[in-house]
Order: structure tokens, then sequence, then C-alpha cells
């Protein structure tokens, strides 16, 4: 995964939290203490930030917990949310303001930013193609 792809999402959910989803991305569900130890090799983070944090995210819906009836000492917390979803969302949010803020200037925007990039064209003809089959 590219620096630029993690520094995207840290500035939509914030560094740390960014760094949990990423984790658990890529290693699956884990303990407090097993993320905690993974996600100290690259920065220095205390227990209860990682605990803190993965609280703030139970409650957003990013994280679930589960401890596959054992203790409380065996809870996992695993991603709720897919990359994909949490990028679509937080897209979906983003323009969604603009165009509540700033109308079809927002609209344009967004087509001629589109236009440049043949594969997201294409893209954006099929989903709207898809959406207006719904409507009927």
């Amino acid at each position: 995964m590219s620096p630029k792809k993690k520094a995207d999402l840290g500035k939509a959910l914030g560094t740390r939290q960014a760094s949990i989803l990423e984790y658990l991305w890529a290693h699956g569900p884990q303990s407090v203490s097993d993320l905690h130890r993974g996600l100290s090799e690259r920065e220095d983070l205390a227990y209860t930030t990682v605990f803190t944090e993965l609280s703030r995210m139970l409650k957003k819906g990013l994280v679930a917990k589960g401890n596959d009836g054992g203790s409380h000492l065996d809870m996992r917390y695993r991603a709720a949310v897919t990359r994909d979803g949490v990028v679509s969302t937080i897209v979906a949010q983003t323009l969604g303001g603009l165009i509540s803020a700033h109308g079809p200037a927002a609209v344009h925007g967004f087509v001629d930013a589109v236009a440049s990039d043949p594969g997201a064209l294409d893209e954006l003809r099929r989903l709207l193609d898809d959406r207006s089959r719904k409507k009927r």
C-alpha cells in the first residue's frame, strides 16, 4: 500500500484510527494486546491509547468485537468496514457537502475531474446507467 493512500485515509479518520484499520485489514481480528504490539513496531503508542481508539471506532461502527465464547480477555476486534466502504462514505459525505454548498458548480468540478481519467469516466457512466435502471 502506498504511503499516499494511508495518508489520505488518515486525513479523513485521523492517523491512529486509520493505522488501526490498516492493521486489522492486513492481519485480521486482533486482541487489544496483539494490536498494540503490532502497532508499536511502527510508532510509540500506549496500550490505553489503542483501547480508547478502539472504543471510539466501535461506537462509529468502524470495528466490531467478539470473543468466540471465551472470556473478555479473549476479546478480539475486527474491521467492520472495508477500505472501499470507508472511501465511498468519505467521498459521498465530501461531495454531498460540496453540492449542498455550491450546487451545479460542485457537480461540474467533479465531472471535470473524472473526465481526465478514462477509467473513472467509464465507471461513472456504468454507475449512472445502473442507477437509472434501478429507478425505472
